[in-house]
């Protein structure tokens, strides 16, 4: 793997463990759970036991989601905000919780922690007058490991009074359901999963990138090497020349070693190559080995010399001839085929082959075909002295 790629793959890491860290603390922080309560006491008219169970609690913000159980038990005063405020408390009693009014000037933080001082393992808050039964979540820092939940105001009155009377009461606190705007049941196990997926699939991703690569870099060392093979078994077929006092190669008119650029001395080791170049020994075969063409020509001795490894190249597309159009029989049309013509209409004109000559003595009279007609009409020219010419060659060449 490059080092860009561990770099990227480090950087999406790092800023996918950031956002599931932050997400977590923000569903935290922004969802609501609610608290179910379990409140059982003797009526004293009948000596029966009845029970009330309840979805009617609201955990605190700063608040541990736990259940807990207890003997309830209400201040005087009714708001405990003072470090004077008095519990009417059995001796002994232990895991008790206390019941406790909203207001009079005081924060949750103190109320709570003014009952935990007192002994309680919860503190049960009822809001207060007009609110009916409406509930808030709390913020309550500092107060540790104290259970905090709030109630509305009449189940908090209704409890209070009982209490009045004499009556025992009995509180269980159970964790309800989780609410938010976009938090349920199942919204951290999905962002765990969908963090670890899409970490997977970038760790897939880059190992199958990285594999690809070796794999491709393994293939061209390969490929390498069988050319390297190759080209050693190829310039062992080379020519090798040794110059002496007075060869062409060392004349002070004489070309250089285009790989070294040194002219050639006598008693110089020269390689040449399948195009008939000269190289100095000791220059070309390191060149060789690594590019097999030749420097100045690029001629590949591989193929040259018929020792070209089995490697699948791609299709080398062979350009085709241009295809040769007949024209019209005119001295306009003879005069364009030989000036485009090229090479061919230079030979065709100067110079004639034996069987077109034969051809010509053996059946004057025969139809000549397109071929030896576009070589042997001669071009029309405005100047008369050129058309003597041409005249006068046609009748030496009759």
């Amino acid at each position: 793997m490059s080092l860009l790629a561990k770099r990227h793959l480090f950087s999406w890491l790092f800023v996918a463990s950031s956002l599931q860290v932050s997400s977590l603390h923000f569903a935290q922080a922004t969802y609501i759970c609610t608290a179910y309560l379990n409140v059982s006491f003797v009526a004293p008219q009948n000596n029966e036991t009845k029970y009330r169970y309840e979805e009617i609690g609201l955990y605190g913000q700063d608040s541990p989601k736990a259940s807990v159980a207890g003997n309830l038990y209400f201040p005087d005063p009714i708001y405990g905000c003072d470090s004077d405020t008095v519990y009417d408390i059995p001796n002994g009693s232990k895991g008790w919780i206390a019941l406790i009014q909203r207001g009079n000037g005081c924060t949750f933080s103190e109320k709570i922690n003014v009952a935990a001082s007192k002994g309680a393992i919860a503190a049960v808050i009822f809001n207060n007058v007009g609110m009916e039964n409406r509930v808030i979540q709390m913020s309550h820092p500092g107060t540790g490991d104290t259970v905090a939940i709030m109630i509305g105001h009449h189940r908090g009155m209704e409890m209070v009074g009982l209490l009045q009377q004499g009556i025992s009461v009995t509180m269980a606190i159970e964790v309800g359901k989780q609410h938010g705007p976009w938090m349920s049941h199942y919204s951290v196990f999905f962002v765990s999963i969908s963090f670890f997926v899409v970490t997977a699939a970038t760790v897939g991703y880059f190992i199958f990138y990285s594999a690809r690569r070796l794999n491709t870099v393994r293939l061209q060392n390969r490929k390498q090497k069988q050319l390297k093979a190759e080209a050693k078994k190829a310039i062992r077929q080379l020519q090798v020349r040794t110059l002496k006092q007075g060869d062409e190669e060392t004349g002070p008119d004489a070309d250089t070693c285009a790989v070294c650029i040194d002219a050639y001395k006598a008693g110089d080791v020269l390689s040449i190559l399948t195009c008939n170049h000269l190289f100095h020994k000791q220059c070309i075969e390191p060149w060789l080995l690594e590019h097999r063409t030749c420097p100045m020509c690029k001629c590949d001795i591989l193929k040259a010399l018929g020792v070209e490894p089995d490697i699948e190249e791609a299709p080398q597309q062979i350009p085709m001839p241009p295809e040769m159009v007949s024209f019209p029989n005119t001295t306009d049309d003879g005069r364009s085929e030989t000036a485009s013509s090229g090479y061919a209409s230079i030979q065709g004109t100067e110079q004639h082959s034996p069987v077109e000559e034969d051809t010509a003595h053996s059946s004057p009279e025969s139809k000549p075909d397109l071929g030896s007609v576009q070589v042997d009409i001669q071009p029309h020219y405005d100047n008369l002295a050129f058309e003597n010419d041409a005249h006068s060659q046609r009748e030496a060449r009759t």
